[in-house]
């Protein structure tokens, strides 16, 4: 196995790498450890508030989402609730799995563009129950599409075009590792960030949409809309926007090493709530 790697490496550019790599002193090599560790129990930790979250809810989801009659609604639910967790296992499998070099340069593009949809089902989700309590208004329609639209724009822009690898060289320092983007890079680095802001931003205006409805018709005059709009509004929209800046803010912030914890965090837990129903 080590004669099969060591035949896998370019020994021209070694020279190359180990000018590369001089500057890093034990604690960097320690924190690069520790960094893939982290990530590898996070995404480990999404499956199963995942499992959990199913086995808690899918009574109610039976009764109320697939007794019903198919429509567009449906549809958008139920493809939020099970392509995330569909795609778990694939995540679970590129990223926790340790894998080669050359594994990781064929599946970690497709790996990393088929977690932007996790994004778009969310969205849509949300933004067709801010359209829904705002009364179903054209106006709140329009402006609620231009800025997903928006988001769709960025987040395939994100995952889907130019990805940065991990050099193949670190997979033989390693051992072999998960097929992880390199989130020291500051590009890829403010690409995510970038992604994170723009979900903020559909979050911060939807809750707008949700506010402003409650104020016009009255917070007291309604009890069941005011009911619905602490149970399903502002703790659900508040909730996905903290845990999006949160997760946008260690993206801009300089580091030699992210994580990326915080993306299964936010592509998982938005899918979540806004599956409550």
């Amino acid at each position: 196995m080590l004669l099969s790697a060591i035949d896998g490496i370019d020994w021209s550019t070694l020279g190359d790498i180990a000018d590369k790599y001089a500057s890093y002193d034990i604690n960097d090599l320690w924190m690069a450890r520790r960094a893939i560790e982290d990530a590898r129990y996070a995404i480990a930790a999404m499956l199963a508030l995942q499992v959990y979250e199913w086995i808690y809810s899918i009574e109610q989801e039976v009764r109320l989402i697939h007794r019903a009659k198919w429509t567009f609604i449906k549809t958008m639910y139920l493809l939020c609730r099970y392509y995330p967790f569909a795609l778990w296992l694939f995540v679970m499998w590129a990223y926790v799995g340790d894998h080669d070099a050359q594994t990781c340069a064929r599946f970690a593009h497709g790996v990393h563009a088929a977690l932007a949809p996790c994004q778009f089902f969310s969205q849509a989700v949300m933004l067709m129950r801010a359209f829904g309590f705002a009364g179903r208004s054209k106006t709140v329609l329009a402006v609620l599409g231009t800025f997903y639209v928006a988001l769709l724009c960025v987040d395939i822009w994100v995952f889907c075009t130019r990805l940065e690898i991990l050099p193949k060289e670190l997979y033989f320092l390693l051992g072999g590792t998960g097929c992880f983007p390199d989130y020291g890079s500051n590009v890829m680095a403010v690409r995510i960030g970038a992604s994170m802001l723009a979900a903020i931003v559909m979050d911060l205006i939807s809750l707008m949409v949700v506010v402003c409805h409650c104020r016009r018709s009255g917070w007291m005059r309604d009890v069941s809309l005011a009911k619905y709009f602490v149970n399903q509004g502002l703790l659900a929209f508040a909730f996905v926007s903290l845990v999006n800046i949160t997760t946008a803010i260690t993206f801009f912030r300089e580091s030699r090493f992210h994580n990326g914890v915080g993306i299964p965090l936010i592509l998982v837990v938005s899918n979540l709530i806004a599956c409550r129903v």
